[in-house]
């Protein structure tokens, strides 16, 4: 179970960055990150087995970036890639879920932390194989989207790596490990699946309102 914080990275796709150029060196920051950039998800945000993404009733169509998430147990601290995945228990696949916007360096708070925002699939026992899994996503039965993680910036082992040397993920923690640039948008009524090989599939649905 995910006792303790749950993280997300932006700006971890290959091609978002690259597709980025020029524009990671406007002001404020005047270059690419040099570090992971890190979010929170607050736990209001989660959702389980297959239960509904509430869509606010002032949108019309929100961003579903399908990822994975690692599940930690036992922290984790300035650790090497080689054995940076030693403390990781098990694996999701996750759905990333925000407004749209166009902020770039510094996650946007109020489009992504809204309450139901992270559908999870179920855990399984974490494999190797799973840092470099391709990901799919059907839209009303249809596939819409797939990416790969191995076209990560940072591959997992190095996210975790860098991430570590200056904080501790700790036992209990969540990790979404990147997300894809040109994820899906998707709106109220559709059905979404996520896939990717050894993992538990993810379903769920958008559903206009506030859901309990």
């Amino acid at each position: 179970m995910i006792s303790g914080i749950a993280y997300g990275v932006v700006l971890n796709d290959r091609r978002q960055l690259r597709e980025l150029g020029s524009r990671l060196n406007d002001a404020p920051y005047l270059g690419a990150p040099q570090a992971p950039v890190m979010f929170i998800k607050p736990r209001t945000c989660f959702r389980f087995h297959g239960a509904a993404i509430p869509m606010p009733d002032e949108l019309e169509r929100v961003e579903a970036a399908a990822t994975l998430g690692l599940l930690f147990d036992r922290d984790v601290t300035k650790a090497q890639p080689a054995n940076a995945l030693s403390g990781v228990a098990a694996a999701c696949l996750a759905l990333e879920v925000c407004e749209p916007h166009d902020t770039l360096h510094r996650p946007a708070i109020r489009q992504r932390c809204r309450d139901g925002f992270l559908p999870l699939g179920a855990f399984t026992a974490f494999e190797p194989a799973f840092a470099t899994a391709d990901i799919h996503t059907a839209i009303d039965g249809r596939r819409r989207h797939t990416w790969s993680l191995s076209d990560l910036a940072r591959p997992v082992p190095e996210l975790v790596a860098a991430i570590t040397e200056f904080m501790t993920l700790r036992a209990g923690d969540l990790l979404i490990v990147g997300l894809p640039g040109d994820a899906p948008t998707v709106e109220a009524g559709e059905q979404i699946e996520v896939t990717a090989q050894g993992l538990p599939a993810l379903a769920t649905v958008v559903q206009r309102g506030s859901i309990q």
